[in-house]
């Protein structure tokens, strides 16, 4: 067994994602490399074949089904001791990794990030406002950050949450957290910073057209998907404990 596997889901960001498996390639080289593509148009798979063949493990989505299906078909396939899956751009850093890998590894069952600060547009400020009012008090969530895109798994329990998941967007992160908060297993926050998804890093790193999809990326249709998929969760019969 592979000591970390990582698991990142993708869409149509061929150039970022090109530079992020080089960076962790570099850092991790023994780590099982997970990409789970949903359903880009922007020739991906071709890279990805072309620049790390079998040395990363590719899998595509026949089509677009979102962040939680893609993460759900990779934790399903990783066979490492520890699971971590980030997004697609790095926007916490390779540090973040080993932070969290670190939690894991002191036997903590779950580590995720927590953003020591937001740097958002007025869509997600809005949203972050509706997420703190509304959506979380739902699930009976009080922790202050949910949504960063870095969250650690020991393999065991990984795998048992991804398993008993069924949304399939972006709300899949409040499903963990509610998922964890309904079987009492623990949750170690991590402070991260992002120091990837400003537009100087942006403009060194990829082409216009992909600088162009990092700000695009979440919309108001996201947040209503999100306050959707919150009610299923909430009425959704999840199985308790033996």
């Amino acid at each position: 067994m592979k000591e970390l596997s990582l698991i990142i889901p993708t869409y149509n960001r061929k150039e970022i994602l090109i530079k992020t498996l080089s960076q962790i390639k570099n850092t991790y080289p023994e780590a099982e490399m997970i990409i789970v593509d949903d359903a880009s148009s922007d020739g991906t798979d071709e890279a990805i074949s072309r620049l790390f063949g079998k040395s990363v493990i590719y899998f595509r989505n026949e089509k677009n089904q979102g962040k939680g299906f893609s993460l759900r078909k990779g934790f399903k396939e990783a066979k490492g001791q520890y699971l971590i899956f980030t997004d697609d751009d790095l926007p916490y850093g390779l540090n973040s990794i080993e932070l969290i890998l670190s939690e894991l590894k002191k036997g903590e069952p779950v580590a995720i990030g927590e953003r020591t600060y937001f740097n958002d547009n007025f869509v997600k400020k809005i949203g972050r406002l509706v997420f703190s009012a509304f959506i979380k008090p739902l699930l009976g969530i009080k922790m202050r950050d949910t949504q960063a895109g870095i969250k650690g798994f020991e393999n065991t329990q990984g795998k048992k949450l991804f398993a008993l998941s069924f949304i399939n967007r972006f709300a899949i992160d409040l499903e963990l957290i509610y998922l964890c908060q309904h079987f009492r297993i623990p949750i170690q926050t991590i402070p991260v910073s992002v120091i990837n998804k400003n537009p100087r890093f942006a403009q060194n790193l990829v082409s216009r057209s992909a600088r162009n999809k990092i700000s695009s990326h979440f919309s108001w249709k996201n947040f209503i998907e999100i306050a959707f998929d919150v009610l299923k969760i909430r009425l959704h019969k999840y199985p308790h404990e033996n």
